[in-house]
């Protein structure tokens, strides 16, 4: 009699255990899709803050085909600034998308880490993290760059250097 009264117990724990393996197998499967992720599984997005940028840069390329990045003078910002005014730009034109990644080397402080910006486009406030105290700083904007199509593959990329003041 105790025999099946295991045998009992053991079925139930079964069930149990399938059903909650069922359920967080469903719920992994539903809830995953709404992840918004066009980047193959790498969380890149177009950027909902950039808007068109219809102003002239300076090309310095000497007519030379590829990639346009724009280059960046001293940046001033207040010390308790939450925002940041500064023109993060892919220039019309560029075969690629845009992504910045604004960082502090000395402390490996990323200040701001930019969606994708579609070409003719900019983001020109955004709100920065960790900055540091007032100061001298050098600071790099890293832009990476990924193809226009589904696939988003990296492409070559480039780094700016200069410096910022933080008043």
């Amino acid at each position: 009699m105790q025999n099946r009264g295991n045998t009992k117990k053991a079925v139930f724990a079964a069930v149990g255990i399938g059903l909650a393996v069922i359920l967080a197998v469903s719920f992994l499967l539903f809830h995953g899709k709404d992840a918004p992720d066009n980047g193959n599984g790498r969380g890149l997005v177009v950027s909902a803050d950039a808007s068109d940028w219809d102003k002239n840069l300076e090309d310095r390329s000497g007519e030379a085909s590829g990639i346009k990045i724009p280059g960046y003078g001293e940046l001033t910002i207040g010390k308790d600034a939450g925002e940041f005014q500064m023109s993060l730009v892919n220039p019309e034109g560029n075969p690629c998308y845009f992504k910045y990644t604004l960082e502090i080397p000395e402390t490996s402080e990323v200040l701001y880490d930019s969606d994708l910006i579609e070409p003719g486009k900019a983001i020109t406030k955004f709100t920065v993290e960790n900055l540091p105290e007032e100061g001298d700083y050098d600071l790099y904007i890293n832009i990476s760059t990924y193809s226009l199509d589904d696939s988003l593959e990296s492409m070559n990329g480039a780094q700016v250097k200069t410096i910022l003041h933080v008043v």
